[in-house]
């Protein structure tokens, strides 16, 4: 293969890992390692005794050792033995191992990962990271379901029920937590062993392949967490790999951090990026930790070019981090839903100030953090009203969504990565009622573009303040055409009626949902709006009356043209 091993040491390479790592050719294994300062490397395994020197590598290129063996099979495990300067030798993994043994077990193995036959045209060659609505439900593959006995599901069997699950929800994509390998689950940071293999809990790469084409296929997008942080400190990975620090800048008690003003170090995690977007269809990266990255020496130049150099290779991808100014499709945010949970709380605080080009992330993955529904104060119903009462809240508000598994059914317990939902709730009538609020709000959200477009925005949005009722909240949306979605939230535990609003229309203000109807938890009570008053209100001409349940929020919706039908009831 052509590989240019000068772009690879000047940091610009995104293909790296066609020509490093391990590569079945026709009669023969072909294990390629960039080891800088090692006195020796040889490929050592089950083929050699797990004995080093057997298979001796070459130098072929400063830093760079090369390993041809015959006879050799796929998922057959191996390690690189690294001699250092000194003397000492280290079994160290593959860094650009596409497959390895399921931990606690630590070898890489041979995998081809490039021979998947794809059937996702028609997705692919429509997928836009703008224009269209982006809704992302994020889950924990080994903890979304399991099977009778409590292992995980298979990549191809959670497609399987992720493919109807998520296309009667109403979402956009699919949010992975991070897949690619690693020994502990639920660490916070610096966790990854294999950049470019993904974990073999859960099967090898081609069933991930099936997983992704079947969402494809229902035209839900798929998107991968990656953490580019940093690594673990350990023995058998990228740490001190030929027995120095290479990789890594510094390490702490959280792992290594990599050395972003390395143009190797550039070169790798670009390389390994563009490998599972190219490789696995992905339609995204969540990039985790990236205002840390960007702190730290040389970050923030390392994320502009490998935000820059990935859009150029993949542009019609998404990619979202949790900076801003490094050219991230969407910025990830979660201070407007934290607003709107201590709203519906009872707390008396200013309402979000919205903004463009973010996505709002509820509660991610936070092992042991309280559940949604369990902060919410007051009886059983009262905690529903007003969870649905801010759900319905935040589906409205500009940005796109990400919002975590579970959350979708209010499920009252804590996640934790080794037990699956608790999906057991769906038998109680309050959870399922929540659930189709939600698909309801979702589905909203999908299909409005006066929510979901974010072009002129400024002059498309408008607050709702009431000095009167300092408890209601709101604020108008707008399309192209003028048509209006108007989105009021009572967050208090008290009716407000009439919450007058001034308006600079007369017609009829149709109400298309609510929080507060029976078939969501709620108790059934109609706003009462009609139309519209010729009485000024609020420096406008105009004003319509509604009735506000305690703890909901209602759409109402005015036509630019002809009014809208009544909502069914």
């Amino acid at each position: 293969m052509s590989f240019e091993l000068e772009t690879w040491r000047q940091g610009r390479a995104a293909d790296a890992f066609r020509y490093f790592g391990c590569h079945m050719e026709q009669h023969e294994t072909v294990f390629r390692v960039w080891a800088p300062g090692a006195q020796a490397v040889s490929v050592a395994g089950p083929f050699s005794g797990w004995q080093p020197g057997v298979y001796q590598a070459q130098e072929v290129e400063p830093g760079v050792f090369e390993c041809r063996a015959p006879g050799l099979y796929e998922y057959i495990p191996y390690k690189f033995v690294v001699t250092a300067a000194d003397g000492r030798q280290f079994f160290k993994s593959d860094p650009f191992a596409f497959h390895a043994e399921t931990p606690p077990g630590n070898a890489s193995k041979l995998y081809d990962p490039f021979g998947y036959e794809w059937s996702d045209a028609k997705w692919m060659g429509k997928r836009s990271p703008v224009g269209q609505p982006l809704s992302i439900y994020q889950i924990h593959a080994g903890s979304f379901r399991t099977y009778a006995g409590g292992e995980p599901l298979n990549y191809r069997k959670l497609g399987e029920e992720l493919a109807p699950y998520l296309k009667n929800l109403g979402c956009t994509h699919l949010g992975l937590m991070p897949l690619l390998e690693h020994m502990q689950e639920g660490a916070p940071r610096c966790r990854t062993t294999g950049f470019f293999a993904l974990t073999s809990r859960y099967g090898v790469p081609r069933d991930f392949c099936r997983m992704v084409e079947q969402l494809h296929l229902v035209d839900i997008g798929v998107t991968m967490d990656v953490d580019l942080l940093g690594f673990p400190l350990d023995d058998f990975g990228l740490s001190n790999f030929a027995g120095r620090p290479y990789w890594e800048a510094e390490c702490g008690p959280d792992g290594c951090y990599f050395d972003f003003e390395n143009p190797v170090v550039q070169s790798f995690l670009l390389s390994s990026a563009a490998y599972l977007l190219e490789t696995f269809h992905l339609d995204g990266l969540r990039i985790l930790h990236a205002a840390e990255i960007a702190a730290r020496p040389g970050g923030a130049d390392f994320l502009r070019y490998f935000v820059q150099a990935l859009r150029e290779k993949f542009p019609t991808a998404i990619f979202i981090g949790d900076a801003e100014g490094l050219g991230f499709s969407r910025v990830a945010a979660s201070d407007a839903i934290q607003s709107l949970l201590r709203l519906s709380s009872g707390e008396d605080i200013p309402f979000p100030t919205p903004r463009c080009g973010v996505i709002q992330q509820i509660d991610l993955d936070t092992v042991g953090r309280e559940s949604l529904i369990a902060r919410m104060p007051g009886s059983y119903e009262e905690k529903f009203a007003r969870l649905r009462a801010a759900i319905a809240c935040y589906r409205a508000l500009p940005g796109a969504k990400l919002s975590f598994m579970g959350n979708e059914f209010a499920q009252f317990t804590t996640w934790y990565p080794g037990r699956e939902l608790d999906w057991v709730l769906l038998d109680y009538e309050m959870h399922r009622k929540f659930l189709a609020m939600v698909r309801r709000t979702s589905d909203f959200y999908r299909k409005t573009a006066a929510i979901w477009e974010e072009d002129a925005f400024t002059e498309r949005f408008e607050p709702i303040v009431s000095a009167e009722h300092p408890g209601v909240k709101g604020f108008i949306r707008r399309d192209e055409l003028g048509s209006q979605i108007i989105v009021l939230c009572n967050f208090t535990n008290e009716p407000v009626s009439p919450f007058v609003l001034g308006v600079e229309k007369r017609g009829k203000y149709a109400e298309l949902f609510s929080s507060d109807e029976a078939q969501y938890g709620g108790q059934g009570r109609s706003c009462n709006v009609n139309f519209a008053k010729l009485r000024p209100a609020g420096g406008k001409p105009y004003c319509i009356e509604a009735d506000l349940p305690p703890c909901s929020t209602v759409y109402l919706y005015k036509s630019a043209g002809a009014p809208a039908s009544r909502r069914k009831s």
